[in-house]
C-alpha cells in the first residue's frame, strides 16, 4: 500500500514489514533514504519485534508491504527529540578538538530506554561527518552483532539501522546472557581488551560507541556497573534519566569522581520507544541462536590432550583466569547441549558450538559445530558456558560449574 508522509511527520512501521521509498527523502535512526540512491538505499526490511520511525525529510511516497494495518502509525513529529540532538552536537564537538590520538569512548546508561536506537544514530551522524568509529556491543541478552552470550566490537564502516548493517571484528565468548556472580567482572575486563585489540587495528579511530544492557536494578547493578565504568573509563556517559531508580544515582555519583569524563542527561522520554516485551526478547534471542545453529552439524573429536575450563575472576590481583574443570566432576552434571567455545592451546576463539556428549571410555567429545577438519585438530580447550539450548536455539536449561 502506498503511504505519503509530509515534510516534518512521522510514519512508525513495525515489524515483519518491508518499506521502499518512491519519492521523497527519509531518515531512520540519522540513516538518510533516497530513490535517487542505488537499491539498497531506498529499501528497508523491518525485522519481527522492532519498530522503525521513518522521518520525512521531504514530503514522500512510501511503499509498504505489512500483513497488519495495525503496525503503521502516523505522528506530526520527529521520534528523535532535541535533547538527543543536542547530545550529539556536543560530542561531536568533543571528538573534533580532541588533543591526543586516543578514540573518545562514549557509554549509554539505562533501563530500557533507546540505548541501542541512540547508538544508531550517533553512529549515523558521525559517520555522515567523515568520522572513524567502532562499536562495542556488551549486551549479553540482546546482540546486534553476532551470539547472545557474547561481546563484540566492529567497525562502523556504514549506516546502521540493522543487524545487517556491522559486523563483528572480535568476540568473546561468555556463556551467559545475564553478567551473574563474577560474569559482573568477567564482561568489565572482557570488554576493555576488546577496544584495545580494536584501538591497536584501527589506529586512525576517532570513537567507540559502548552499548550496555539495562542491568542496573539491585546493589549487585550498581557493583556491576560501577566496575563496568571504572574499568572500561568511558570519557563521555550518556544517561537516561529516570528519578524512580535510586541504583542510578549511586551508578552516577561514582562515575562523576572522575575529572575527565563528561556526564550527558537525557531528561525527556521518548514516548514512542517501543520497549520489547520478554517474549520478544527471548524470540529474537532465539532467532539469533537459529540463524547460526542451522548450518552446524554433529563433529567428533577425540578427547585426548582437550581441557575443560570456565572463566573466573581474581578479585585479589583483578585480573581474569581459566579454572580447569576435571572431566569426570562434569560428566556428573547435565553438561548435555550447553553452549561452548572451542578454543586453541593460548584461549584463542575458533568456534562456537554445543557439548553432546563426553565419551571417557572410547576417548572422544560429540559436539555440534561448523568447525572444518584443520579448526579441528586445533582444538585444545573447551570454554564451558552456562546456558543450555537445542539445536534449534531453544532454552533448555543451565550448567551450574
Amino acid at each position: 500500500m502506498i503511504h505519503n508522509a509530509e515534510k516534518g511527520h512521522t510514519i512508525l512501521v513495525k515489524g515483519p514489514s518491508r518499506v521502499e521509498l518512491l519519492k521523497g527523502k527519509l531518515e531512520v535512526f540519522g540513516k538518510y533514504f533516497n530513490p535517487n540512491k542505488k537499491e539498497e538505499e531506498n529499501v528497508l526490511v523491518v525485522p519481527s519485534a522492532h519498530l522503525y520511525p521513518l522521518y520525512a525529510l521531504e514530503t514522500s511516497e512510501i511503499e509498504i508491504f505489512s500483513n497488519n494495518k495495525e503496525n503503521i502509525t502516523y505522528i506530526e513529529e520527529n521520534t528523535i527529540n532535541e535533547e538527543w540532538k543536542n547530545a550529539k552536537d556536543k560530542i561531536l564537538s568533543e571528538i573534533k578538538k580532541r588533543s591526543n590520538n586516543n578514540p573518545l569512548k562514549i557509554m549509554v546508561l539505562g533501563i530500557s530506554s533507546g540505548k541501542t536506537t541512540l547508538i544508531k544514530y550517533l553512529a549515523n551522524n558521525f559517520l555522515r561527518e567523515g568520522l572513524k568509529g567502532g562499536y562495542l556491543d556488551s549486551d549479553l541478552g540482546q546482540q546486534l552483532m553476532y551470539l547472545p552470550t557474547t561481546l563484540n566490537i566492529g567497525k562502523i564502516k556504514n549506516s546502521i539501522v540493522s543487524s545487517a548493517d556491522i559486523e563483528t571484528e572480535e568476540t568473546i565468548f561468555i556463556g551467559s546472557t545475564f553478567p551473574k556472580s563474577n560474569f559482573k567482572y568477567i564482561v568489565s575486563h572482557s570488554c576493555k581488551e576488546l577496544i584495545e585489540n580494536y584501538n591497536k587495528r584501527h589506529k586512525d579511530t576517532d570513537f567507540i560507541l559502548i552499548d550496555t544492557d539495562g542491568w542496573i536494578k539491585t546493589e549487585a547493578g550498581i557493583v556491576y556497573k560501577t566496575f563496568f565504568i571504572n574499568n572500561v573509563d568511558p570519557d563521555i556517559l550518556i544517561i537516561f534519566d529516570d528519578d524512580t531508580v535510586e541504583e542510578l544515582k549511586e551508578i552516577e555519583k561514582d562515575a562523576s569522581k572522575s575529572k575527565h569524563r563528561k556526564i550527558l542527561h537525557l531528561k525527556q522520554k521518548n514516548k514512542y520507544f517501543y520497549e520489547k516485551d520478554k517474549e520478544e526478547r527471548r524470540f529474537l534471542r532465539q532467532s539469533q541462536f537459529a540463524k547460526v545453529l542451522e548450518t552446524y552439524r554433529k563433529i567428533t573429536i577425540p578427547l585426548d590432550g582437550i581441557k575443560f575450563v570456565k572463566s573466573d575472576y581474581n578479585k585479589e590481583n583483578d585480573n581474569l583466569m581459566e579454572v580447569e574443570i576435571n572431566k569426570n566432576s562434569l560428566i556428573t552434571l547435565p553438561y548435555h547441549y550447553v553452549i561452548i567455545s572451542l578454543m586453541t592451546e593460548d584461549s584463542k576463539m575458533i568456534k562456537i558450538g554445543l557439548l553432546f556428549i563426553i565419551n571417557i571410555e572410547k576417548n572422544y567429545i560429540l559436539l555440534y559445530s561448523d568447525m572444518s577438519y584443520k579448526e579441528q585438530i586445533e582444538v585444545k580447550k573447551i570454554l564451558l558456558g552456562s546456558l543450555r539450548l537445542s539445536t534449534k536455539g531453544n532454552h533448555q536449561g543451565y550448567l551450574y560449574l
